[in-house]
């Protein structure tokens, strides 16, 4: 049923007939049993473990789809399947559905603010500065510590931009797999190691060397899209540049580091001699782009979400047994770091279903079966996002490419490509959503000087920090 055409009344009337909250399975720890995990809200209003039997025999969940089915239909399968078992009513709702037009992190805010919101989300896109600021979701340090009693701590990336005054704002449910792809027979071909390809310098010229008039070296992209977003962020980051300083209080975008990242950008993207590299309309690509060119082996190489691979894996094609995996390269100043998001889940504050949302989040995140089945679900995209479940997941032990991300995965460089040196913030999320660094780069792919384009890029990003109470600049 779409939410859409769901009245709050109509919600309310097809959960009256459930019942109650039942017991976690057995192989879930005990922590996890619904009558331990809400505590009663300020004001004396009862916890939501003790609610009507209308708001505790439901649960409306927000999916968000990756590029890959398989995993997509796993997940919506295996939480219908257990609300089933519980006894609940279930209403699963995709992230673009939901939206119906406007942004989803827009939309969940007004359901909050109108007091009709989803119980639990599980998305990759939303930050916990965001959410925070935002005040939509509720903490879950309870949770993740639960989690992280059966599995070891959470990944050092995670701990690092997930905790914000001291708490956890979303429980991570598994890494995105994420990196450089390539075609191990064609740079075999070349008898290149790419393993041994550390700097985006060297990788420009062993992608031409591999090109050919039918196959393209150079996959990446730096249009608006989270594979541009990334190569922009490695780029300046690899370059020893910053959006902003060590504080997190001032900008410092407008920097000889940046420029000269920026150049190398430039050059990549329009100087004649890497020409032969880049496959047609690379400057427009989505996020869906590069995956459609690996699958249909039009590109060599590509920076890209795990999805490329699982999906190659799952569907048959003969690609993914050619397929390697390379944690992703730096620059001249910052040669070796990592950092692979997760797909989290997120309470949402004023949850009807509270209870239930936590006992999902629990009994799917910290039961090993459970784990072992969705990674399988999806080969080498979803990857383990605590430390002790490399070494448990049975799954893992079975998969080449899913066991060669570990390093990057436990990366302990501390280096957040978008927003080293400082840390994450509302005001850096602000930064994100601008768009701003992809304007920069078009304008300068389009005609305006590197220099140009980034002051102007240094200007607008002090007036969003300074919209944030922060000084932006010196």
């Amino acid at each position: 049923m779409d939410r859409k055409t769901l009245s709050r009344r109509s919600f309310l009337r097809l959960a009256g007939g459930a019942i109650g909250v039942t017991a976690l399975a057995a192989c879930a720890p005990p922590a996890a049993a619904p009558a331990a995990a809400p505590a009663a809200p300020a004001g004396g209003e009862a916890a939501p473990a003790a609610a009507p039997a209308q708001e505790s025999g439901a649960l409306w969940v927000v999916l968000k789809q990756d590029f890959h089915p398989a995993y997509n239909e796993y997940l919506k399968t295996k939480m219908t399947e257990y609300a089933e078992s519980n006894g609940w009513t279930i209403e699963i709702s995709d992230t673009a559905g939901f939206a119906a037009g406007s942004g989803a992190i827009e939309k969940l805010s007004a359901g909050v603010q109108s007091g009709d919101p989803p119980d639990l989300v599980n998305d990759d896109n939303f930050t916990a500065a965001t959410v925070h600021n935002l005040d939509i979701v509720q903490p879950v340090s309870d949770l993740v510590a639960q989690v992280e009693e059966v599995f070891g701590p959470a990944a050092p990336y995670l701990k690092q931009t997930k905790i914000i005054d001291g708490e956890w704002w979303q429980v991570p449910y598994h890494q995105r797999a994420g990196g450089t792809y390539y075609r191990r027979d064609e740079f075999d071909r070349i008898g290149v190691d790419l393993q041994e390809t550390r700097t985006y310098e060297a990788l420009r010229e062993v992608c031409l060397e591999v090109s050919t008039p039918e196959l393209f070296g150079w996959g990446i992209t730096v249009n608006r899209s989270g594979d541009g977003d990334n190569m922009i962020n490695r780029a300046k980051t690899g370059w020893g540049a910053g959006w902003q300083d060590e504080t997190g209080q001032f900008i410092t975008t407008n920097s000889p580091e940046m420029i000269e990242a920026m150049n190398f950008i430039k050059e990549t993207y329009t100087d004649p001699k890497w020409a032969p590299m880049l496959p047609p309309g690379v400057l427009a690509w989505n996020d869906i782009s590069n995956n459609e060119a690996y699958l249909g082996g039009v590109i060599a190489m590509t920076n890209n979400a795990g999805t490329v691979y699982a999906k190659a894996v799952v569907d048959g094609n003969p690609v993914a047994e050619k397929t390697n995996y390379l944690k992703d390269p730096g620059g001249p100043v910052n040669q070796e770091f990592s950092s692979l998001g997760s797909k989290d889940w997120y309470l949402m504050k004023g949850a009807k279903n509270d209870a239930n949302a936590r006992q999902v989040i629990i009994d799917f995140t910290a039961n090993l079966a459970r784990q072992d089945e969705m990674l399988a679900s999806s080969p080498a995209y979803a990857i383990p996002a605590y430390t002790n479940l490399w070494e448990m997941s049975e799954f893992v032990k079975t998969n080449e490419i899913a066991a060669q991300m570990q390093p990057a995965a436990m990366d302990t460089s501390g280096i957040d490509a978008t927003n080293w040196p400082g840390p994450p913030s509302a005001a850096m999320s602000g930064v994100l959503e601008s768009g701003i660094w992809n304007d920069m780069v078009n304008a300068f792919l389009t005609g305006t000087s590197v220099e140009e384009a980034v002051a102007t890029a240094h200007d607008r990003m002090v007036l969003i920090f300074k919209e944030y109470g922060l000084p932006g600049e010196m």
